[in-house]
C-alpha cells in the first residue's frame, strides 16, 4: 500500500483520479506510472514530503523525463539532470508523478489544458497544467512559474491556493529562462498548509511550513487600493473587494489607486519582458520560426525594437517601482487585491489578462492567491470564482502565509 503523509492521498489514488478526468482536463504532458513511495531513496523516506505526489511544470528539468518547454522545437528533449528545486523535492521524499502542461515557452499561446471547474473555460497560463491538476484533484501539490501572472492567475481561474515567494528564494537552475529579471517559481496546493509544506522544501526555509499553519496572527493591517487597474478589472470584482474591505474596517485601510505610477510600472514590466524574451528565445527564430506561435514571434519582434538604452532605463524604473511600493506598504502587513481581472475566459479566447499580477512580478514581491468561498466569494456571470490576492514586500514570505491563513479564516 502507498504511504500517506499528513492527510495527503496515496499515489494510487492520484493515478486513479488522473485516469478518471485527464482525457477531458489534459493537465499532464508526461506521467510516471511507476512512481511509488517505495522507490524513494531510503535516506529520504522520512522527509517532510515523504510519499506525497507532486507535479512539475514542463519547463523544469526532471532527470529521465522529457522537458519540452511547450514547444514543438523541443519535442524530443530529455532532461539529464534535476533542476535544483527538483533535487530538493527528491531529498524531501516527494514522489515526482510527472510533468504538467505549460504554454509554449511559458508565454501566452493557450495550451491544451482545460479548466476543471468548467472545461469550456481557460485554466489560465502559463502554469495551466499545474493549476488544473490540483483543481481536478489529481494531486495535492504542484510547481509552476510566473513571469507576468502565470502562478497567481491560473490559481484564480481554477480556484486553488497558490504562493509565489519573494523572487530568488526558489532556485531557477534547471528552469527555462525567458526573462532573467522577471522569471520566478511558485507553488500550488489544495490548502494553505500544503502551500507552506511545499514552499518550505523548495525554498529551503523550513519556517514557511509552520507559518502557513499559524492563522492566529496578531491583528493585521492591510491596504486596499480602490479601483486598482480601472476598467480592465470587471465591476463585480471591484465590488467584491470593496465588500471585503468595508467588512473589516479595523484591519483594512482604503486608499485610491496611484494610477499614473501603476501605468508607468506596467509599461516597465512589458519593456523588460519583451527585451529579455527576445534575448533568450529570439535566437530560435533563425532556424525554427515555422514552429513558433504568433504570440511568441510578436513578443520577440517587439523586443527587437527596444534599444539597449531603453532597456537599461527600464531596469532603473524597476528599482524606482520597488522603492515606491516599499514606501506605499510601509506600516502594512500586506496589500489586498484581486488575483485576476475576472473569472476565467472562454477557452478559445486565450489565457486571460495578467495585469493584476505584473507589478508584483516586476517588484519580485511574494504573493498568495486564495479561493474565497461563502459570503465573500467573488463570482463571475458564468459561475466561476475569482481569487483574492495578498501581496507583501520582499522577504515577508512567512508573515504573508500566516496573513493569508488569517484572512481566509476571517472570510470563511
Amino acid at each position: 500500500m502507498d504511504q500517506k503523509i499528513d492527510g495527503s492521498r496515496d499515489v494510487s489514488a492520484c493515478l486513479a483520479a488522473i485516469d478518471k478526468t485527464e482525457p477531458q482536463i489534459k493537465a499532464w504532458v508526461e506521467l510516471d506510472r511507476n512512481a511509488r513511495p517505495q522507490n524513494i531513496r531510503p535516506q529520504n523516506a522520512y522527509g517532510p514530503l515523504a510519499g506525497i505526489a507532486v507535479g512539475i511544470k514542463d519547463i523544469i528539468d526532471v532527470a529521465g523525463m522529457a522537458c519540452r518547454y511547450g514547444s514543438a522545437i523541443y519535442a524530443y528533449r530529455m532532461a539529464d539532470t534535476d533542476a535544483e528545486l527538483v533535487a530538493a523535492l527528491r531529498a524531501a521524499g516527494a514522489v515526482l508523478l510527472g510533468k504538467t502542461v505549460t504554454t509554449e515557452f511559458a508565454y501566452m499561446q493557450k495550451s491544451i489544458t482545460r479548466n476543471p471547474r468548467n472545461i469550456a473555460f481557460s485554466p489560465g497560463g502559463s502554469s495551466s497544467g499545474s493549476a488544473a491538476a490540483v483543481a481536478a484533484g489529481h494531486i495535492d501539490m504542484a510547481v509552476g512559474t510566473q513571469t507576468g501572472g502565470s502562478v497567481i492567475r491560473p490559481a484564480s481561474y481554477c480556484q486553488v491556493h497558490a504562493f509565489k515567494p519573494t523572487r530568488g528564494t526558489i532556485s531557477r537552475k534547471g528552469v527555462l529562462q525567458t526573462s532573467q529579471t522577471l522569471d520566478q517559481v511558485g507553488v500550488f496546493a489544495r490548502d494553505i498548509s500544503r502551500l507552506g509544506q511545499l514552499a518550505a522544501v523548495v525554498t529551503g526555509q523550513a519556517e514557511l511550513a509552520a507559518a502557513s499553519k499559524n492563522i492566529s496572527v496578531p491583528p493585521a493591517k492591510l491596504l486596499y487600493l480602490e479601483g486598482i487597474y480601472g476598467e480592465r478589472v470587471e465591476n463585480y470584482v471591484h465590488d467584491g473587494l470593496d465588500k471585503i474591505a468595508r467588512a473589516l474596517p479595523e484591519y483594512i485601510d482604503i486608499r485610491p489607486a496611484p494610477k499614473a505610477e501603476i501605468a508607468k510600472f506596467l509599461d516597465t514590466h512589458k519593456t523588460i519582458y519583451d527585451f529579455e524574451i527576445c534575448q533568450n528565445i529570439g535566437p530560435l527564430m533563425a532556424e525554427h520560426q515555422h514552429l513558433m506561435s504568433t504570440e511568441i514571434l510578436e513578443a520577440i519582434n517587439r523586443g527587437k525594437t527596444i534599444s539597449p538604452a531603453d532597456y537599461h532605463a527600464a531596469l532603473l524604473v524597476r528599482d524606482e517601482a520597488i522603492d515606491f511600493f516599499d514606501q506605499m506598504l510601509a506600516g502594512y502587513d500586506g496589500l489586498l487585491s484581486a488575483s485576476a481581472t475576472g473569472e476565467a475566459p472562454i477557452f478559445a479566447e486565450g489565457t486571460g489578462d495578467s495585469i493584476c499580477n505584473c507589478l508584483w512580478s516586476l517588484a519580485g514581491y511574494p504573493s498568495v492567491s486564495l479561493p474565497i468561498s461563502g459570503t465573500f466569494e467573488i463570482t463571475g456571470p458564468n459561475g466561476l470564482g475569482v481569487g483574492v490576492q495578498l501581496t507583501a514586500t520582499t522577504g515577508r514570505d512567512g508573515a504573508l502565509l500566516g496573513l493569508a491563513g488569517w484572512l481566509e479564516s476571517r472570510l470563511a
